[in-house]
């Protein structure tokens, strides 16, 4: 680990409430309520956001936000208000405001009772001091490590440098009370040259974990690899994706794991269960127990962030049951379907999987990904940031950007090798290997670098 700010001047001290004061605040709230059923959500978030482009920075973003959210059902009646004042005066409004709301909408014919106390146990650290007290002159300090690598190569920097600080708490009337809170850290940024870009990202919830020289130095190699592609035919081909490439596709199969659409016939999901739909060795799991991706302690409605295999050995175990579809089908419901984690090969490297091509294309990551079917989950997007021709091996040249038509259900059953998993940031975490598989369609060549 590195901690090149331990000695920086201007540290800040960013903390939410206090759990005991949070919880407090919206017991307050239930006992001025008279539904049947009630429950209080408190959230809050303080972060940072630095952009930079053509080698400077271009915007600076930070802010806090707490909120309050009070849901109420009489019967099958329900409603909510929100408020980010934390007065007593505001709390008594948005309960009125919400009752006035459930006494007026129609009977949910989906309506599950609140869930009741949960066993959250006990969980990774997830919230470090390094990240939330990081200054907006740390951070641009770790702006400055890539903008004067990029211009020592005669490159283009852009990017974004987001830090944030988390909290979230709930209360309900059948004696649910949970807390959580967590840091993040999410560093990207792009290279440009005259005739291509290469990229370079890390996500960690301690900063400490990232040394922002090795990511300038990531992002310069593989821009400077990337410049004067060549085109390729497309077609069918051996990838080689690494993990930022591999959570574009995942991220978009993650989403749609629903039991209720698979059992109503809707998705590429349907009549999986128990069947045998990946290549040997792909397990896809959510975890609770990882130090470099903790998982939160709860989900939906409060309840408790368990530990679920999804796919074990090629074979889908279980699918996501929200609380409505966990009471109709009588099993327990999941309250997250995430952080995503698909086992690695820990003995092998990304260097492996290229050396084990005969011919093929080492892709960097995707982007512009949108649905084609969600019967069969195919997709379509096109490569980002450095594609290459492998030939016996070794990378030969760069290659132009393909547009792609695939489903990340071919991909996984086309599964070759695995590298080890490293944590890959974005709008969801996940923790993913680098992927080789066979098979994989390029429908066009694409001008874009």
């Amino acid at each position: 680990m590195t901690d090149s700010h331990a000695a920086t001047s201007d540290v800040r001290r960013v903390r939410p409430r206090d759990p005991d004061s949070v919880h407090q605040l919206l017991q307050d709230a239930l006992d001025a309520s008279k539904a049947d059923e009630a429950q209080a959500a408190w959230s809050w978030e303080s972060g940072t956001a630095t952009r930079f482009g053509d080698n400077a920075i271009t915007q600076n973003m930070g802010g806090e936000q707490e909120t309050v959210t009070v849901e109420v059902a009489f019967g099958s009646r329900k409603g909510s208000a929100s408020t980010n004042r934390m007065d007593a005066a505001a709390l008594a409004e948005i309960v009125a405001r919400a009752e006035a709301v459930a006494r007026a909408a129609p009977e949910d014919a989906e309506h599950v009772p609140l869930p009741g106390p949960q066993a959250y146990g006990v969980r990774p650290q997830r919230w470090f001091d390094a990240t939330a007290d990081l200054s907006p002159q740390a951070i641009a300090e770790d702006v400055a490590h890539v903008v004067a690598g990029a211009r020592d190569a005669g490159l283009i920097a852009s990017g974004l440098f987001d830090v944030r600080a988390r909290a979230a708490a709930r209360l309900n009337s059948r004696g649910l009370r949970a807390w959580d809170a967590a840091t993040r850290v999410d560093y990207s940024t792009t290279l440009r040259g005259a005739n291509g870009s290469g990229k370079a990202a890390a996500t960690q919830s301690d900063r400490r974990r990232i040394d922002p020289v090795a990511l300038s130095h990531e992002a310069v190699t593989n821009a400077g690899l990337a410049q004067n592609p060549e085109p390729v035919e497309p077609g069918e081909w051996t990838v080689i994706f690494e993990p930022l490439a591999v959570r574009g596709l995942l991220g978009m199969m993650a989403w749609t794991m629903s039991a209720r659409d698979a059992e109503e016939g809707s998705s590429a999901w349907t009549d999986t269960l128990g069947r045998k739909m990946f290549a040997e060795g792909v397990d896809l799991r959510l975890r609770v127990d990882d130090d470099v991706l903790p998982a939160p302690t709860f989900g939906a409605d409060g309840i408790a962030v368990e530990p679920t295999t999804w796919v074990q050995n090629g074979v889908v175990q279980h699918l996501y049951h929200d609380r409505f579809w966990a009471s109709e089908k009588d099993v327990r419901p999941d309250a997250a379907r995430g952080p995503l984690f698909m086992a690695g090969d820990e003995d092998q490297e990304l260097s492996d999987l290229i050396a084990g091509c005969e011919r093929g294309l080492l892709v960097k990551n995707l982007w512009y990904i949108r649905f084609v079917d969600p019967r069969t989950l195919t997709l379509t997007g096109m490569t980002r940031d450095g594609v290459f021709l492998v030939e016996n091996g070794r990378i030969t040249r760069p290659v132009q950007n393909l547009r792609w038509n695939e489903s990340p259900m071919v991909f996984l059953a086309n599964l070759e090798a695995r590298s080890r998993a490293v944590r890959v940031g974005g709008w969801s975490d996940m923790k993913l290997p680098a992927v080789r598989s066979r098979g994989f369609t390029f429908s066009s060549v694409t001008e874009s670098i």
